[in-house]
């Protein structure tokens, strides 16, 4: 089934080889000629193979070619791989290390000499067996198609919900569910994580973030049925899938994903995404390398990862590893040879409740793209060198530290995702460092947190604000130095949750009066009404007010918000008296508003607010 996906994946590959940063770092190595010709190869093979995965049903011959023809390619993704992996390497020598550490670098076997070489090699091999692939495909007289109508044609017929957004293809429809086939009740940002970390989303074109185009394959996988119970939290989402779904997705990957239970006697060779219902199992058959195994998880969350041998494995066994979630561990230690593991782009070892360091090793992962370190009770200290995980995009982490490594963080230039979870020491955050590219920011659980310093100047990309369970955090104080002179936030969503100092809005919040889209306070019990400004949030379409006994008013004037479209008010018995449907003095005002929820009944909190953050 795989085959007929290998179009998407020429394509990926082209336009990896034509990206700019790729040809820039080839032509310094002395690379260019040869990742030309490889580009030359792959061109020539993808202009037949539309054809070919369209007459391949009727032709035993030529299933085997493209079979074949899907080895060489993945062989081809793992040396381009290496490729970035070592550019990055180099990039962060030059920054970061002093003489000595690039002389020891120089002499070393990933110096530029030695690579080079290496990569030649590699790249020649490839080239010679693409080759001796491709000449194969005059044999099966396959005509040119530049473009897949098919599923232009599938996707008009699939559902009247479907947006006229750029088409995606037969490959992304399929390996956008193999991620969702390893959890039953996934939520958007392990999902999108996963994908981005495996490489399932293609570059943007445009401005747009790889989070953007993967929550845009949401909302298609929404469109097509795929997706079940889908809630919106302003830029979060929930959703579940169908078992028949689920069932008949595992069918189609039925080559690429496997679920290991006790069922399985053995681990194919081209298995490239699995998942273990025991860690018993793991050690049982994983007994050989594998150089395709893309990722490792396990159904019952790390808690089925209690061994250390679970890590060494992965680390001897799977060289080219992607994602390893291993959250919910009770491993007291990670290996310092981690930093083996270069090809990684997703680690997840949250709520591990023994761990108390992390070796600095884990800073050598230039390629990671994701890392969870939150929920860890017992770690006393953040690793050193966090700066140098130059390609990191998302960060969430827990500690002891009563002052947090934050400059250094904010050397990451990629990164566009912060969590800052249950760090009791912390009193205060940010105070004048810049974070260039952060478009989310969750601070949750520090109960000693008495103020942050946010504004534009430091936060000019900033557009999701979560914050909930610091009890002494006064958010009146949140606002930076130079109010006046500095940058407005362009703030779309903001959360509250359990501030029990939150007596009204802060003041600062109508700097984003014309950006913030949603706004969704809950378990403030203190905060009693809403400013007379809120009508100046032009742009609201989402508001919540959960579980605010003390809220009496939201606003006279609420209907002139317009753009608003979500209205849900639980648990907030004084306000519950104004707006009950048809009954309430204030209803005609909100009556309008196109999804209404309204009731006095609490909500349970503990699984709303997780959607939140």
């Amino acid at each position: 089934m795989a085959e007929l996906f290998l179009f998407s994946i020429a394509e990926s590959l082209i336009a990896k080889l034509a990206s700019h940063a790729f040809q820039e770092a080839s032509r310094v190595v002395g690379l260019f000629n040869d990742l030309r010709d490889l580009t030359k190869n792959l061109s020539l093979v993808k202009a037949v193979l539309l054809d070919a995965q369209q007459k391949q049903d009727h032709n035993h011959q030529l299933r085997e070619w493209l079979t074949q023809l899907k080895t060489v390619f993945s062989e081809a993704e793992d040396v381009l791989d290496e490729f970035e992996c070592q550019t990055l390497q180099n990039k962060v020598v030059k920054a970061h290390r002093n003489t000595k550490d690039k002389v020891s670098h120089f002499l070393s076997t990933s110096n530029p000499l030695l690579f080079r070489y290496k990569m030649t090699q590699q790249i020649k091999y490839i080239n010679k067996r693409l080759d001796k692939v491709a000449v194969r495909r005059h044999k099966f007289s396959l005509q040119i198609i530049d473009v897949d109508t098919r599923v232009v044609y599938r996707r008009d017929m699939t559902h009247s919900r479907v947006s006229d957004s750029d088409v995606i293809g037969r490959k992304n429809d399929k390996e956008k569910i193999i991620e969702l086939l390893m959890q039953q009740n996934p939520n958007d940002d392990d999902t999108t994580a996963i994908w981005g970390s495996l490489g399932l989303i293609a570059l943007p074109k445009t401005s747009r973030t790889l989070e953007d185009v993967a929550n845009q394959y949401l909302h298609e996988l929404l469109s097509r049925s795929f997706l079940q119970d889908f809630e919106t939290f302003g830029t979060k989402f929930r959703f579940r899938i169908h078992d028949l779904v689920h069932d008949l997705a595992l069918f189609v990957a039925t080559d690429e994903c496997l679920h290991v239970n006790f069922k399985i006697q053995n681990i194919p060779d081209n298995v490239r995404h699995l998942s273990f219902a025991e860690s018993s199992l793991f050690g049982n058959l994983v007994t050989k390398k594998s150089a395709v195994v893309r990722s490792v998880l396990f159904s019952n969350g790390g808690a089925a990862a209690k061994d250390e041998a679970i890590l060494n494995t992965c680390l001897s066994k799977f060289k080219c590893l992607r994602v390893l979630d291993l959250h919910g561990s009770t491993c007291k230690t990670l290996p310092r040879a981690i930093a083996k593991m270069k090809h990684l782009r997703y680690l997840d070892i949250s709520e591990n409740l023994n761990i108390k360091r992390l070796p600095d090793s884990i800073c050598k992962l230039q390629s990671l793209q994701v890392l969870s370190i939150k929920r860890c009770k017992k770690l006393e200290i953040l690793p050193k060198g966090l700066r140098k995980l130059i390609s990191l995009r998302s960060l969430d982490f827990s500690t002891k530290q009563t002052i947090l490594p934050l400059n250094e963080i904010a050397q990451l230039g990629s990164l566009e995702y912060l969590v800052i979870e249950s760090c009791h020491n912390v009193e205060s955050i940010f105070g004048g460092v810049k974070f260039h590219a952060l478009k989310t920011l969750v601070v949750r659980n520090c109960q000693s947190l008495k103020s942050m310093s946010l504004d534009g100047q430091n936060f000019p990309e900033l557009e999701t604000l979560v914050v909930g369970a610091c009890g002494n955090l006064d958010l009146e104080l949140c606002k930076g130095n130079h109010e006046e002179e500095s940058p407005k936030l362009k703030l779309k969503f903001i959360g509250f949750n359990s501030l029990s100092q939150l007596v009204a809005l802060p003041k600062w919040f109508q700097e984003a009066a014309k950006s913030l889209q949603c706004l969704f306070v809950s378990n403030c019990d203190n905060i009693e009404t809403l400013p007379d400004w809120l009508p100046t949030l032009t742009d609201l379409k989402a508001l919540g007010l959960i579980n605010c006994p003390n809220l009496v008013s939201i606003s006279d004037n609420i209907h002139y918000l317009t753009a608003l479209e979500s209205l849900k008010i639980r648990g907030c018995a004084n306000l519950y008296k104004k707006y009950e449907p048809n009954v309430g003095e204030f209803w005609p005002k909100i009556s309008h508003i196109k999804n209404i929820v309204i009731d006095e009944k609490e909500e349970p909190m503990k699984n709303y607010w997780k959607s939140q953050t």
